[in-house]
This record gives C-alpha cells, structure tokens and sequence, in this order.
C-alpha cells in the first residue's frame, strides 16, 4: 500500500486527496425531488473524473455516514465510485471502525473485502485488539491520532504524564504498522512528524479546506517523504462551484488546481 501511495503522488505530482461526503441538497444535477441515486452518481462521478483527467488528485476519501443516512441509494452511490476507482488511485474508505476484536473482524472485512477500499480510518480508543483486524498486508490502517474538530482537545490533548495522549496514540500506531489521521488545524502535526520521521508512517491530514486548516505549515512538516501522505479536500472541492458559479466539476478544478498551486512547491 506505501507503494501505491508513493506512486500515485509522484505520477500526479500532488499528494491531494478528494474527501467525498455527499449532501444531496447541495448537488444540483437533476430534479430536487429525483431519486437520491440519479442525482449523486452522476455529480460525483463527473467531478472526480474531472480530477482525475487532469492529474489533481492522488486519492479519494468517501465518508461512509455521508452515503449510509442516505439509506441504500446511498450506500449503492458508494459501491459505484468505489468500483469505478479502485486500482486507478488509492481509495481511502473514511468510517472511523473501531470495536471489541470479534465486531472488528467483521468490520475489517467489510471495509476491505465487501467495499473493496485500500484504506480505512479507525478509532484507537479500544486498543490493540480493535485496531489489529485492520492491520493487513497490502492495506491500511489510518489510527485517529490528532483530529481536526474543536473537540480533539477534551481528550487528544491531555496530558499522560510527560506526554499528550496523541503522542502515546502515535506511537503505539507506529508499532501497530498503522498510518495516522492528523488535522492541519493544530501545529501538533509538526511534533507527530518528528516523532515518526524516517519511519515511513503514512498520514492523513483533513483540516485544509472549510475548517481553515494551514496548508504551508502541513507541507513544511511533511516535505522530507511528501508523497506517503495525504493532504484531504472535501467540501471546499466538491461545492466549489456554489462560491465559484459554473459547472461543479469546472470550479472543483480550479479549487484542486488552487490548493496544488501550493503543494507542488513542495515536490
């Protein structure tokens, strides 16, 4: 999986990931009061076939509760972009699993066996048995480590003894062979970046887009090993257009092409 991660960014030259969480009053293809399927296959698909066209992206990231609420029309949306995807970037399923060992068997075959995903982000927050059933060979595991939501600091943030609990979150991930979840709204991914230097530990950084993360102080922190990791866009992608005006997947370019402007100073 660091393979195609790797080669994926370097033929792109971006390590941009598109974080895909569908809101149906927001997609304008089709009738209001057409099938939920009808209009979202096809909003999503011309936009990351738009991306993809152009060399903007070097992973998808679908939000698994944005399809599930919406029922089966959204979860056969999943399996749509999913199957139409995979093997051509990697394909990060984002449903934060995490449970007692025997569910997380269950819910590591689902991610990967059933939806066919590369990746899949995970919860540490039960342990080694939680976390390990999505721990396999040519997968992986991204372990939320320091998240992007105001919240991250009721409990990522305390201390345990000397150390944040991120840190020690970070490290048993590192021993896990897992990747990390780490939000650009905090300069904590300059400390978690030094921590894992030269241990090829793959991260996943949300925070760039709506929530106003800081993407020169991400590429800063990662630029020795740029194409392991993942820098993630969804809204700001996805519903350019209601800023930008014209055609969604025109105006998710330009976006794309606007946050690459920055990271390809970095490659």
């Amino acid at each position: 999986m660091l393979g195609f991660l790797r080669k994926s960014a370097e033929e792109r030259g971006t390590v941009l990931c598109f974080g895909i969480d569908p809101v149906i009053e927001r997609i304008n293809i089709g009738s209001p009061t057409g099938a939920i399927e009808e209009r979202m296959e096809p909003f999503f698909h011309e936009i990351t076939d738009r991306l993809l066209e152009e060399g903007a992206i070097a992973a998808i990231k679908p939000n698994y509760a944005y399809f599930a609420r919406y029922g089966f029309d959204g979860l056969y949306v999943l399996e749509s972009l999913i199957g139409r995807y995979k093997n051509r970037i990697p394909v990060i399923l984002d449903a934060k699993r995490g449970d007692i060992g025997k569910s997380s068997d269950a819910y590591a075959s689902e991610a990967y066996d059933f939806w066919g995903a590369d990746a899949v982000t995970v919860s540490p927050y039960m342990g080694d048995d939680s976390v390990k059933p999505f721990v396999r060979e040519g997968k992986l595991a991204y372990v939320l480590c320091r998240t992007s939501n105001p919240g991250a600091k009721d409990f990522e943030e305390l201390k345990c003894g000397k150390k944040r609990l991120y840190e020690i979150v970070a490290e048993k991930a590192v021993s896990w062979g897992c990747g990390l979840v780490v939000g650009a709204t905090s300069d904590s991914i300059k400390r978690i970046a030094q921590m894992t230097k030269g241990k090829d530990v793959p991260m996943l950084i949300p925070g760039i887009g709506s929530q106003g993360g800081d993407l020169e102080m991400v590429l800063e922190a990662l630029k020795d090993d740029l194409p392991l990791h993942r820098i993630n866009a969804s809204s700001s992608i996805a519903y350019a257009y209601e800023k930008k005006g014209g055609k969604p997947a025109d105006a998710a370019l330009a976006e794309a092409q606007r946050l690459n402007a920055t990271i390809r100073k970095y490659f």
